[in-house]
């Protein structure tokens, strides 16, 4: 997993991870590592009937950055779409774009799938079957997103339905706590594994997430409490 240590006396945080630079090194647009020419070659979307569409990557606007610049303000997006977020957990960004349906968003949403091996995503600790997260500004530059869960399939793909264009970030969620999986529908705990019997961080898989939140300073409001880690 990618980390960065802390300064003496300061406590240790992936802040470093959710900056403006970092993010558009995982971005479109990066001159580092693949993301400049794979986001387009290794990203395909698809309506709800399996015609292939055309999509563009940019990369996140200035508004969107502001919005996700911190560790803390991801934490506080992932409570407000009804997830239980501990100190215990990290959060860290896979790849991000913002996209665009060149003709036109598809009715229901275009499914978009992402090859994480062949972009050149740090895969370490993702195995299949794996849940990650997709965080979805809800309007460009607003700073307001939803959270979405998608697993990982068995040749590293992940699909994700997009209702929109603009700002998109996948998200990994690491514990070194107890593993938890709630039953979305009847809200009942159906597996947990100890913090005990982890060797090192390991993937939380939790079920559920609705509702949006907010880093603007020009807007606000909560979600219902739905999702749990």
């Amino acid at each position: 997993m990618t980390t960065f240590a802390a300064r003496e006396g300061e406590p240790w945080s992936n802040d470093a991870l959710w900056s403006p630079d970092y993010l558009k090194s995982v971005g479109p647009t990066s001159h580092q590592g693949q993301f400049a020419s794979n986001m387009a070659m290794y990203t395909r979307a698809m309506d709800q009937e399996g015609h292939v569409v055309d999509i563009t990557w940019k990369e996140l606007s200035k508004g969107a950055l502001e919005s996700i610049s911190s560790e803390k303000k991801v934490k506080e997006i992932f409570e407000k779409n009804g997830y239980d977020v501990t100190d215990k957990m990290d959060f860290i960004p896979l790849l991000d774009g913002s996209i665009t349906f060149e003709d036109g968003v598809p009715a229901g949403g275009g499914v978009v799938t992402f090859a994480l091996n062949s972009l050149g995503v740090d895969s370490e600790g993702i195995e299949p079957g794996d849940t990650v997260y997709l965080m979805q500004e809800t309007k460009p530059g607003s700073g307001v997103w939803e959270v979405y869960a998608a697993k990982v399939g068995e040749n590293y793909d992940i699909a994700v339905n997009v209702s929109r264009n603009g700002s998109l970030v996948l998200v990994k969620v690491m514990s070194n706590g107890d593993v938890i999986t709630v039953d979305k529908t009847t809200g009942n705990v159906v597996d947990r594994v100890p913090g005990g019997n982890n060797t090192g961080n390991t993937n939380t898989n939790p079920s559920g997430s609705t509702g949006t939140s907010t880093n603007a300073s020009t807007s606000a409001g909560t979600s219902p409490k739905t999702g749990e880690f």
